[in-house]
């Protein structure tokens, strides 16, 4: 027993472990939610997609990551909620994983620490139980900084293509990715300066001799290149040649080319999954000229991107209201994270012999990022704050550990009063997590009262409803459905998207008139096969209605005189009001 207790205090063991009950609890009932409607309208787009057999860059719904992936699960294992949500899920158990990559700046319990802190976040439970790219890029980019982390503390270069790789797919993911990089330079300047004010230089100290020495050479060429002084004894060729030996003895030059490689890596990442399908395909198989997907795999991929994120409508909010909303919605979703956060990174850097850059790096990333996204974000919603607890943890994590040493220690020294705060501080710290985290993803997963669920997510135990409209689509023959209202109706009869669609200027995704107030039904629908028609006004509503009839409940009035024999249920379409309650009604002989 002792002995499997010591092996789960390794890292790896305990991480594997953490990570298999991660996943357990994340595809639990995942499929049970009734899809948000940001969920129900990208997968619904993705079926479109299939459908068509072509993709091309639509900003309204971020990057190609999903699009290309889900297809292709779609494919495979069917469209559903559960599928759709398969991919979250998978990175959000394997995100405690990723702190073995750290293992190298982190003691063994502060690595464990870190990976219970990555499962069990109630923030990051949800939103991997939830179709969306925020909870993917976090990962990916998390692990890309442990992948650095890694090579560089080993030297073992291997890893430094696994880190371009996945710099890459985050930027496939969603375009706030641009914003990881920013982060990460505002942080590493301030590590720096706290190495230079603490005489500490270090690392610092080692990239400004090499960059000196580089600047050195340069001045110097280009002096000799110039037909400037020179040694009399040398001519052009052996200053030149002496120079470049110079350099090549200089790491910062040496690892020149290599980093032209890894940019290039994450590059071509990035434009294969930019580039618009199958043209690519095509033009690699010599079947078009290549040149000009690429142009709009990158230029047009970037002007694309301006002209929809770039407008000042897209970020026409107060900061400060923001600001505030996001460090609510942070405090309920990391309940112990937070003040943990706070605790690891002034303890480390106050009370050790040497700060570790480590903790000192994700504290300054991640607090920048509150400010930073209240700053930029178009719409606020707690998918926002992923991009803050994640990098948050590892100082938390720091903290955690210390916690637990504190009270093994007071326990092995017979100090019961110490050992019982401890105890106390960890059992409440779990009990909180615990807490929301059970409350935030299964029992109040689409409760307004939860601040993580954003104001888009339908309300209601739809599911059943949904089931019998998929068992009647499968069996009627003629109209499955009945939309009625302004609102739904969908005046050309078409229920199919076509290409010239994604080609309108200013257009939100090549949607038929009418799609996008019955989201999230059609992303069901669709995958029913069900045959659906729409009417306008009650005149034109037929005496014989389709087995199911779907209207606003403010306008149910106008048409439940003709549905005798009809059963009624309702669903709030939105958690917030103003957006009406959906009707719909089933015959119940159906």
């Amino acid at each position: 027993m002792r002995r499997s207790l010591r092996r789960f205090a390794r890292p790896l063991p305990a991480l594997l472990a953490v990570s298999v009950l991660a996943l357990a609890v994340r595809l639990y009932e995942l499929g049970h939610r009734v899809a948000h409607q940001d969920e129900a309208r990208v997968a619904d787009w993705i079926l479109q997609y299939m459908a068509m057999g072509t993709w091309e860059y639509r900003p309204i719904i971020h990057g190609p990551f999903l699009p290309h992936a889900n297809g292709v699960l779609f494919d495979l294992l069917g469209p559903s909620d559960f599928v759709m949500r398969l991919l979250p899920a998978l990175a959000g158990a394997l995100l405690p994983l990723c702190a073995l990559l750290y293992r190298t700046r982190l003691r063994d319990d502060e690595t464990i620490a870190l990976g219970v802190l990555l499962a069990a976040n109630p923030l990051l439970l949800y939103y991997s139980r939830f179709m969306r790219n925020d909870l993917l890029l976090a990962a990916v980019m998390f692990a890309a900084v442990g992948c650095f982390v890694r090579a560089w503390d080993t030297r073992r270069l291997r890893w430094l293509p696994v880190a371009a790789f996945l710099f890459g797919l985050g930027f496939t993911m969603k375009e706030n990715g641009l914003l990881y990089p920013v982060a990460w330079l505002g942080a590493l300047a301030l590590v720096a300066d706290a190495r230079v004010v603490t005489g500490d230089r270090g690392w610092v100290g080692r990239a400004v001799a090499g960059t000196r020495r580089v600047y050195r050479w340069l001045l110097g060429l280009v002096d000799v290149l110039a037909g400037g002084p020179r040694e009399p004894d040398h001519g052009l060729v052996a200053h030149v040649v002496g120079g470049l030996r110079a350099a090549i003895r200089n790491p910062v030059v040496r690892y020149v080319p290599l980093a032209v490689f890894l940019v290039a890596e994450a590059l071509l990442v990035a434009v294969l999954f930019y580039a618009p399908k199958p043209d690519v395909w095509t033009a690699l198989a010599g079947g078009r000229p290549l040149i000009p997907v690429l142009h709009e795999a990158t230029v047009g991929v970037w002007f694309e991107f301006i002209g929809t994120w770039g407008g000042a409508s897209m970020h026409a909010h107060s900061t400060v209201q923001f600001l505030g909303q996001l460090l609510e919605i942070t405090i309920v979703g990391a309940p112990s994270l937070l003040p943990l956060a706070v605790v690891g990174f002034v303890a480390d850097r106050y009370t050790g012999r040497s700060p570790r850059d480590l903790v000192a790096f994700c504290a300054y990333w991640g607090f920048a990022s509150v400010f930073g996204y209240a700053a930029i974000t178009d719409i606020l919603a707690g998918w926002t704050a992923v991009h803050v607890v994640v990098p948050l943890a590892v100082p938390a994590a720091v903290a955690l550990a210390a916690l637990y040493r504190m009270g093994r220690e007071a326990f092995a020294t017979d100090r019961p009063s110490l050992a019982a705060g401890v105890v106390a501080a960890l059992t409440l710290s779990a009990v909180m997590t615990g807490g929301v985290a059970a409350g935030a993803s299964f029992a109040h997963d689409q409760s307004t009262e939860n601040p993580l669920v954003q104001y888009a997510q339908p309300g209601g135990d739809m599911k059943p409803v949904l089931h019998d409209i998929r068992d009647v689509s499968q069996s009627n023959d003629g109209v499955d459905v009945l939309f009625y209202g302004d609102e739904f109706h969908n005046p050309t009869g078409s229920q199919e998207f076509t290409i010239n669609d994604w080609d309108v200027p200013g257009d939100a995704g090549g949607a038929y008139p009418g799609w996008f107030a019955r989201l999230p039904l059609p992303w069901y629908l669709d995958q029913y096969g069900s045959n659906v028609s729409s009417v306008q006004s009650v005149t034109e509503f037929p005496d014989t209605p389709p087995p199911v009839v779907i209207t606003l409940d403010r306008e149910s009035d106008d048409i439940e005189s003709r549905l005798d024999g009809y059963a009624r249920y309702t669903f709030p379409r939105y958690l917030t009001s103003g957006h009406g309650d959906l009707a719909i009604y089933v015959r119940t002989d159906a």
